[in-house]
Formats: structure tokens, C-alpha cells, sequence
């Protein structure tokens, strides 16, 4: 197979902070294992990306290396305001007078902290679920959120949950499914081509020079045949075509999670499935003139584009095309019932009242500013209102 090297992605003059000596130990480990998968060849790019994010001892998530939080590398929005978390407790009371099954499942439950919030208010309101579970792939994050809950609940509440690795294990009788940056962290194919031009697709694959990692072209393969044949018919106005070829990326493992989640969650009792991300439509995504795709890395809340820099100590992650989501979604025997940026979800929640009550129980100017600024943080179209979205599914009798 022919290739072409590129440098794509990388940033002149951006410089990160130095990791530990232990975390740069790490880090070699790993790279040494990916340049021995490249023994025979460059290696697709999702295949890298699983390697450096859920490795089992290696990875970044796999082996809990990732930190939330102010002190981490990013925050996510359980983590920046109870109120998303008192959004969903909003919409647990509504399945609940709905006559949905009494549990609750999150997928990924990164350090706890949503689960900690919305057991804490859902107490406080007597309408705890008869079980909370967490699916999480990680072990070590695993642990780390067994400990947060149990330190951080009382016993009555903590006898409540439970852990599962895989959609197999569970155990399900209906109720509410909670999936906050799940699929943004997924690995991604990476390709490039000419917008509204399947044929110029090429596939980005992952080499090493000798020095660092290297991207390479390859051809399409029917897989990514498939994916831009799809993108251009779901792209619902005419492209002008672009004059180079630009990156873009693509969810090869989305609709076989949704089947997956759609088997284990089918078998007994309604459910619905909320999938918050940040991302957009399709034609969006692929615009034109994106040419450096969605991919973007998070280090110590610094981002960047280049996904070679500390393999195992950063964050990838790429847009979710709803769009491609609700058509798989669909295909996996879902009924979706809409896709809406999260400021018009939480706005249409009973948070606003929330919020002005607790402004006025503030006990200070200072109290009231950081409530403020929590809510905005979470609605406003220039923080985390437009860019998130969630979309709700539903499956079950």
C-alpha cells in the first residue's frame, strides 16, 4: 500500500506543560507498544486512539490517568453546576409519573460526581431509584468512583448501586439511561477529502518516523466508502465543493454501541435515553472550510490539535454528528424524540425557578454572583448552551 506522510494538525510554537517523570515513563511505555503494532505498517487512526484512551494500564481512561475538575484537564458540566444535575432529577420525576421502570443507568460516570449530586437531590425529594448502576470501562475509574460514592454517600444510598464493564451484564427493568460526553471520546476514524466528493476520500493512518508519530494516506476502504457516501446524503443542501481535500473524522463503532445499548435496554420495561455531547448537524461538521476536522486534545485545560503530543496523558475527542446518531439510533430500533441544544433543555426544565430561588436565599453578593455565573456557564450560546446538545431516545414496551 502507498503513503504519503503529512503533518497535519500540529502546532508551531505551542508548547505544554512538562508531565512528571512518572507520567513521561508511562507514556513511553505506550509508545513503544503502538510502534510495535506498526511493525508492518501504519495503523488506522481509531485504532491508535483506543490504544492511548482505553489502554487497561496505559490508556487515558483506562487506566484513570484522566482528571476532572478545575485542577484536571477539563470540566464537564456535572462537575461545573448542580444545576444540569437538577435537570436531571427534573426528568427523573418526569419518567417517574410517566410509569417508568424505578433505575437509573449512567454509561461513563468519569469521577462521580453527577451520581453523587442527583442521589443527594433525589433523596431530598424521597424519590431515590431502586438502583443506580454505572456502566464504566475502566477499572481504575471504576475505583475511583466507588470510593467518591461511598465516602461521599450514606449506606442506605450506597447499597443502591452497583458497577457493570459491559452492556451483557446488565440488568435492566426500565427507567432512565444518563450518557454525558460518551460518544465525543469514542475512537474516530480520520480521513480526508474534497467535501460533497466521495470519490476523493482518503483514509488518515498513524506511522512512526523514527522520532514521533507520523500521519500517512492510504485508500479508502469499503468501510469509509460507506461513511462519506453517507455523510454527503445527509447533508441536506448543495456543497460547493472545496478545491483541496480537508481532515474530517467519522464514528465507525456508533451503530454497533447503539444496537448493543438497544438489546440490553429492550428486554423489560420503558426507558429513555438521554445523550448529552457537543457537536451539530452534519453539514456543519463537514463544512468546507474546517479543514483541520473536529479532533481536539485536552491537556491540563489546554487545548490543542495534535493527538501524537504524550499518547496516554491527553484527552481526543472529535464532534458528534447527531444527525448520524439519530439515523443509527433509529436503525437500532430507538424512537428518538428530538435533539435540542442544552440551554433550550435545561431552560424548559424546572431550573430557572431553582435558580431564582436560590439567588434569593443567597447570603451574599459573592453567593449570588457564582450562581449566576454557574447558570450562564451552562446556557449561554458563548459557554456550553449551543455547543452541547442532548438528544432523548426510547425504546422498551
Amino acid at each position: 500500500m502507498s503513503t504519503e506522510r503529512h503533518q497535519e494538525g500540529r502546532q508551531e510554537g505551542f508548547e505544554l506543560p512538562v508531565p512528571s517523570p512518572a507520567d513521561q515513563g508511562k507514556s513511553l511505555k505506550l509508545i513503544e507498544r503502538l510502534v510495535e503494532q506498526m511493525r508492518d505498517g501504519p495503523i488506522p487512526f481509531a485504532d491508535y486512539m483506543a490504544s492511548v484512551l482505553y489502554h487497561p494500564t496505559l490508556g487515558y481512561y483506562g487506566s484513570g490517568q484522566v482528571a476532572f475538575g478545575a485542577g484536571g484537564d477539563f470540566i464537564t458540566a456535572p462537575e461545573r453546576s448542580r444545576f444540569f444535575t437538577a435537570g436531571l432529577a427534573y426528568e427523573w420525576h418526569q419518567a417517574r409519573n410517566s410509569g417508568l421502570g424505578g433505575e437509573i443507568l449512567e454509561i461513563g460516570a468519569g469521577s462521580g460526581r453527577l451520581a453523587i449530586d442527583l442521589l443527594e437531590l433525589l433523596a431530598a425529594a424521597d424519590a431515590l431509584p431502586e438502583r443506580y448502576t454505572i456502566l464504566e470501562i475502566s477499572p481504575a475509574l471504576a475505583a475511583r468512583q466507588e470510593e467518591n460514592l461511598r465516602t461521599s454517600l450514606p449506606p442506605e444510598i450506597v447499597e443502591r448501586l452497583r458497577w457493570i464493564d459491559d452492556w451483557s451484564s446488565l440488568d435492566w427493568s426500565g427507567g432512565i439511561v444518563i450518557a454525558n460526553e460518551v460518544l465525543d471520546a469514542m475512537p474516530v476514524e480520520r480521513f480526508r477529502w474534497r467535501p460533497g466528493k466521495p470519490e476523493t476520500a482518503e483514509r488518515m493512518l498513524v506511522g512512526f518516523d523514527g522520532q514521533r508519530f507520523v500521519w500517512e494516506t492510504g485508500p479508502a476502504d469499503a468501510s469509509l466508502q460507506m461513511a462519506v457516501k453517507a455523510i454527503n446524503a445527509r447533508i441536506d443542501r448543495p456543497i460547493v465543493a472545496a478545491r483541496e481535500t480537508v481532515l474530517a473524522e467519522f464514528n465507525p463503532e456508533l451503530a454497533g454501541w447503539l444496537r448493543q445499548m438497544a438489546t440490553a435496554l429492550g428486554r423489560d420495561g420503558e426507558t429513555w435515553a438521554y445523550l448529552f455531547d457537543y457537536g451539530g448537524h452534519t453539514a456543519d461538521i463537514y463544512r468546507a472550510d474546517r479543514d483541520q476536522g473536529t479532533l481536539k486534545c485536552h491537556y491540563r485545560h489546554l487545548a490543542h490539535e495534535d493527538p501524537f503530543v504524550y499518547p496516554g496523558l491527553q484527552d481526543i475527542t472529535a464532534w458528534v454528528d447527531f444527525q448520524a446518531v439519530e439515523q443509527a439510533a433509529i436503525e437500532a430500533g430507538f424512537v428518538v424524540d428530538g435533539e435540542r441544544s442544552q440551554a433550550q433543555w435545561l431552560l424548559g426544565t424546572d431550573v430557572p425557578k431553582l435558580v431564582e430561588r436560590e439567588l434569593q436565599a443567597g447570603e451574599s453578593l459573592a453567593d449570588q454572583a457564582r450562581l449566576a455565573q454557574e447558570f450562564r456557564d451552562l446556557v449561554m450560546p458563548t459557554e456550553m448552551g449551543e455547543r452541547f446538545r442532548v438528544m432523548r431516545l426510547r425504546c422498551g414496551s
